[in-house]
């Protein structure tokens, strides 16, 4: 395995990445830079054409057939993988556009169903696949972005990456590892995603990246000052992926 998902997963304490956040939206997401994947954020969630918080019965019944071949083998690795997946469909197909930025608003019911994807996926993790499903890994690191877990999403993230590298894959883990708050990580995801870069874009990939790193240093030490003063057990910021932008977070691009 590339990394150790057990155990509870991690969620970030909350600091405010505003800047950083922005920073995603408008070079990443918002204009589908940094991907192969066009459209940015509203192709790639599906957000806009659907009032959100209507289940499917197809996703229902889907998620009861995997859950009673898990019930059967709690081992089954395809079972838990369809269970990522769907539930990750079925909380994309519940999030709501902001009426006036367009931006996804992760509804009750998406995050119930995000949850749930992210928990299936480090199950199946855990039985130490050789192969994680790339196309799964596909789904859930924007679940994790959903859930504002930068850690999550660059752990998942990286499965993308080495399954299929691309400018875009580096530049959406060097994002990650840097709202994580692993710089020498970013770096070197950041210096793929120039290296993989076309020759015409790669100055703009490398200034791209290069702001985001900054933005996130500055993050680092404002986290750092503030974890100084605030009051003991106190934890009153919000989380690196969606401080700032109205309480939703920017989804990433997939890479194909």
């Amino acid at each position: 395995m590339l990394f150790d998902l057990r155990g509870k997963r991690r969620r970030f304490i909350q600091v405010v990445y505003a800047l950083l956040a922005a920073l995603f939206l408008i070079s990443f997401v918002g204009f589908g830079i940094g991907s192969d994947v066009s459209g940015g954020i509203f192709d790639a969630l599906g957000v806009g054409g659907s009032n959100g918080g209507s289940s499917n019965p197809q996703y229902e019944s889907q998620i009861e057939s995997a859950e009673q071949r898990l019930a059967e083998d709690p081992k089954d690795e395809n079972a838990l993988v369809e269970l990522a997946r769907v539930h990750f469909l079925a909380g994309q197909n519940a999030l709501e556009a902001d009426e006036q930025t367009g931006q996804p608003v992760v509804t009750d019911e998406s995050r119930v169903q995000f949850d749930e994807s992210v928990s299936a996926w480090e199950r199946y993790l855990k039985l130490e696949s050789r192969n994680p499903d790339a196309n799964a890994a596909g789904l859930v690191v924007q679940g994790y972005v959903l859930l504002n877990d930068a850690e999550g999403a660059a752990e998942t993230q990286r499965i993308v990456t080495e399954a299929r590298p691309s400018q875009g894959a580096y530049s959406n883990l060097a994002f990650y590892l840097y709202a994580a708050g692993d710089i020498e990580g970013g770096d070197e995801a950041a210096e793929q995603a120039v290296a993989e870069a076309e020759g015409s874009q790669r100055a703009g990939v490398q200034k791209q990246l290069a702001r985001i790193r900054k933005a996130a240093e500055k993050q680092e030490e404002q986290l750092k000052k503030q974890a100084k003063s605030a009051p003991e057990g106190a934890n009153p910021l919000q989380s690196p992926l969606g401080g700032g932008l109205g309480g939703s977070a920017p989804a990433p691009q997939p890479a194909p």
